[in-house]
């Protein structure tokens, strides 16, 4: 049974006047008069007589209120303590890339500034593997890579393109002049997603880079210490081209890296969680389709 009928029949039952009811209710007085025909055909019962004008109770009626208040009571309570999960306590972010923490940030605030009540706690992993295992095993709600994701229980959705420059510290253009081929090298340990783009174009002008890192923030260091030349993600630098502290290569080959999204194929999204991700979706800068996902989920 609708309780919001409960609801109607306690009303009626306290004023007496089903007119004066359904006023409150903002209800017709048919409706007030149907949805209290509607509960004494549910139990079989007369729960109202009128005598003239005048509208009484049963005795029927009047063992129900107590009944009827004992269940809205209950089911109030119920709302009350379900509503706390509604949202998660805490949202699981695996991030195969320590670069998608800057892309995230912008997203996050707005997400933070919008669902307050829910924490988001990140971990950066090591390794491709750390990261599906994540997902795999639910460690993880969804994560943030830059590989392609080959396993039939993971889903993958790309939304961001970042463009990877070449850069260097302005006293070493001064010494090296701007050919960026007659610059020394810094770059990423072979292996790498974005060591495996500008690799060929490194062989190919038969250059061996004089320092290799294991993480782009290093290299970045690096390249502000005057180094050599690093190639990065423009997020990771965006502050150091700013404020002219590093320099751009215009005159060199153009790549960029895609950020994805991915989860288990068989994940079941709480509402925050969704409402995250389709901030992801909806900041993405190249054609995703993981809001349309979302949206048919």
């Amino acid at each position: 049974m609708d309780l919001r009928l409960l609801q109607t029949f306690l009303l009626v039952a306290k004023i007496g006047n089903v007119t004066q009811a359904a006023e409150k209710l903002n209800f017709s007085q048919p409706t007030v008069t149907t949805q209290i025909r509607t509960i004494e055909e549910h139990f079989g019962v007369l729960l109202f007589e009128r005598v003239g004008k005048k509208l009484y109770i049963t005795e029927a009626g009047q063992r129900l209120i107590g009944y009827a208040e004992k269940l809205l009571l209950i089911h109030g309570e119920a709302q009350a303590v379900l509503q706390e999960f509604s949202y998660d306590k805490t949202i699981k972010i695996g991030l195969g890339t320590a670069v998608a923490a800057h892309t995230l940030s912008p997203i996050l605030r707005e997400f933070q500034e919008q669902i307050s009540n829910v924490s988001v706690s990140i971990e950066h992993c090591f390794n491709l593997p750390i990261t599906v295992k994540g997902i795999l095993d639910n460690s993880f709600d969804f994560a943030i890579v830059h590989d392609e994701i080959s396993n039939n229980r993971i889903l993958q959705f790309n939304v961001v393109a970042q463009r990877l420059v070449w850069i260097a510290h302005p006293l070493l253009i001064e010494k090296y002049g701007n050919n960026v081929w007659q610059h020394p090298f810094i770059a990423l340990k072979q292996g790498s997603v974005y060591r495996a783009k500008y690799d060929g174009i490194l062989r190919e002008k038969e250059i061996s880079p004089m320092l290799e890192y294991s993480d782009s923030e290093a290299i970045r260091q690096a390249v502000l210490n005057g180094l050599g030349v690093g190639v990065l993600p423009e997020v990771l630098v965006r502050h150091n081209l700013d404020d002219g502290t590093l320099i751009e290569f215009n005159n060199a080959p153009k790549f960029e890296i895609i950020f994805s999204v991915i989860f288990h194929r068989e994940k079941t999204f709480t509402i925050a969680t969704r409402t995250l991700l389709a901030m992801i979706a909806e900041n993405a800068n190249i054609h995703s389709e993981l809001l349309g996902y979302l949206q048919s989920t």
